[in-house]
């Protein structure tokens, strides 16, 4: 009988390790530029196309690689980086698997340009399809090395099938080369997106190249942090807590040069803020840590970015007291002096002033018993008689409100009850709003003019350069819809009138969901730019289940629903109303 266990040929073994490798064009931009930083590069340079689906080219002038190098750089296990079990606590560099190069070239056209020697133009090129070698050739190439990715999933259709739009991949491009950039502040770094320079960064310090990625205005929301001990060296920035925000787009932890996710670190930052922002907002942190490499652990995962500590819980009290003291030490922990009241405090050009007798001004011949009336004023001063007025007004009111009451009720502040002839129906009126202005906001963008409510100070979104860039595209059609902007620049953006619907207090979190919006995936779910701006500006200004309406917001309610073109689902595909037949309610009473 033959066995049945065979040795995976190693093409399938490679497509199987770029399952866990390799899961969108984002973990292969991770994978090149890591590799630039741990050959030593002072300038790299990130050319993306179509959301990295054609291409993703990756160029550095580091140590660059001779033709022995370049036929085993993409055979699976095989690295620079480590030689023995003991280097894996003694790790200097962000690789040190050998599995990357592998898994990419498994799963696309890759072609490898390097040269290792600086006095000459010459180097090697190689090219490989599916992890197949197509070519090796010398080439005129200059000292470094430029890895190019095309067509990436080409020979596995389910997984290309399941990107997402190219905005949502860009979107996690742009936040892996973050991570890299961030950290590498010494190194130049350039980002191209289809021909158009997206970030340009020159060598600088780290708070420097926060500002740059981030913009201008995160300059005023840094405060440092600089904590030295035998555990662990902490530096870096926090953001004030008033600047705190409801996404998770600005933190950072960096442990030995290296960017880690670690929900244990975040709950002590999250402990640090306790009392200083709302209960739903999010912190924002760039965080250095500097720990003896032999006490952390990074062989966790293959994408290596979940790593252990020997002592989590000392690192933990380190974060949370260096917070603490950093955010009291620049005075932006509140703080009451219960020695000293404000109202006490006396200024200094009345501390020896005596008192004087003030001046009162009064009209001598005033007489309050005197009930002479202007003919000008029609004022009722018989109490009897007011009170008589005021009641009839009372039962005309009440009467009129017997007469015009709706036949309808709010039921746990979030569904309106209704009778119909048929029966009754049940709405849910977060659901039904939505609808209601989702198509009020899609009709006002088809006309050529539309109503706007102009502020009296234009508001300035607290929004960063890659924000505003996602935020360009929805640009012509919120003006059409009646929002303008006073400033709309690459790093920074001022609203200087809005849509009548909306209120200036709500204007912070309509551009918020709008972009967050944007990088997910209502925008597969919608026809068109319109369409989908329409759905999140109803979803930002609906009513929420839990707000208690009036007996008139009912009933409009109630009548701009089913005036709607599609009265039953809501813009997100979901039930909005449902109705219980009279025939429904006799069985429930067996009659």
């Amino acid at each position: 009988m033959s066995s049945l266990i065979k040795l995976l040929p190693e093409n399938v073994a490679n497509q199987i390790a770029a399952g866990e490798v390799v899961q969108r064009p984002s973990s292969v931009v991770k994978e090149l530029l890591e590799n630039s930083v741990d050959c030593g590069s002072k300038n790299i340079k990130l050319i993306i196309k179509h959301a990295g689906k054609t291409l993703i080219q990756v160029i550095d002038d580091g140590l660059g690689m001779n033709s022995d190098d370049l036929s085993l750089c993409y055979v699976r296990h095989a690295t620079s980086k480590i030689r023995k079990p003991k280097d894996l606590f003694d790790l200097k560099t962000m690789g040190f698997r050998g599995e990357a190069l592998s898994s990419i070239a498994s799963v696309s056209h890759l072609s490898i340009t390097s040269n290792q020697i600086s006095d000459k133009n010459l180097g090697n090129e190689i090219k490989l399809e599916g992890g197949k070698i197509i070519s090796k050739d010398e080439v005129l190439c200059k000292k470094g090395t430029s890895i190019s990715v095309k067509n990436l999933f080409f020979n596995i259709p389910a997984r290309r099938n399941f990107l997402k739009s190219d905005n949502v991949e860009l979107r996690h491009i742009i936040d892996e080369f973050h991570r890299v950039a961030l950290i590498n502040h010494n190194t130049n770094f350039i980002f191209i997106n289809n021909e158009n320079e997206i970030f340009n960064l020159k060598k600088s310090i780290f708070k420097e190249r926060i500002v740059r990625i981030f913009g201008k205005s995160t300059k005023e929301k840094l405060v440092p942090i600089n904590e030295l001990t035998q555990i662990a060296n902490i530096e870096g920035f926090i953001i004030k807590p008033e600047y705190s925000r409801k996404t998770k787009t600005s933190q950072f932890f960096f442990v030995n040069n290296r960017f880690v996710r670690n929900s244990h670190l975040h709950h002590a930052v999250r402990s640090a803020y306790e009392g200083m922002i709302v209960e739903n907002h999010q912190p924002s942190y760039y965080l250095q840590f500097s720990v003896p490499k032999d006490s952390i652990d990074v062989n966790i995962h293959p994408n290596k970015t979940e790593i252990k500590f020997d002592n989590d819980q000392s690192i933990y009290a380190i974060l949370k007291s260096a917070i603490k003291h950093s955010l009291g030490q620049f005075n932006i922990c509140p703080s009451i002096d219960f020695d000293n009241s404000i109202n006490l405090n006396t200024p200094y050009n009345y501390k020896n002033k005596k008192a004087t007798i003030p001046n009162i001004d009064f009209n001598k011949s005033y007489n309050p018993f005197d009930i002479s009336i202007d003919s000008t004023q029609n004022i009722d001063l018989n109490p009897e008689t007011s009170i008589e007025k005021e009641s009839l007004f009372q039962n005309i009111f009440a009467e009129n409100v017997s007469q015009t009451s709706f036949s309808a009720f709010q039921f746990d502040n979030s569904y309106i009850i209704t009778k119909i002839s048929s029966g009754m129906v049940i709405i849910d009126q977060k659901r039904a709003h939505q609808r209601i202005l989702y198509e009020k906001f899609l009709s006002e963008l088809s006309f050529d003019n539309n109503v706007s409510q102009a502020l009296i100070f234009p508001v300035k979104l607290d929004l960063n350069t890659t924000e505003i860039r996602f935020l360009m595209e929805a640009k012509t059609s919120l003006i059409h819809l009646g929002f303008n902007f006073s400033k709309f620049t690459k790093n920074q953006v001022e609203v200087s009138s809005i849509h009548p619907v909306f209120s200036e207090n709500q204007i912070h979190d309509i551009f918020q969901t709008l972009i967050n919006n944007q990088m997910s995936d209502y925008k597969n779910n919608s026809d068109s730019l319109n369409d989908y701006i329409s759905k999140v500006l109803a979803k930002c200004s609906a009513i929420k289940n839990g707000d208690n309406l009036g007996i008139a917001q009912q009933e409009s309610l109630v009548n701009d629903l089913f005036a709607c073109k599609e009265a039953n689902i809501s813009p997100f595909n979901k039930l909005i109303f449902k109705v219980i037949s009279l025939e429904s309610i006799k069985k429930m009473f067996f009659k």
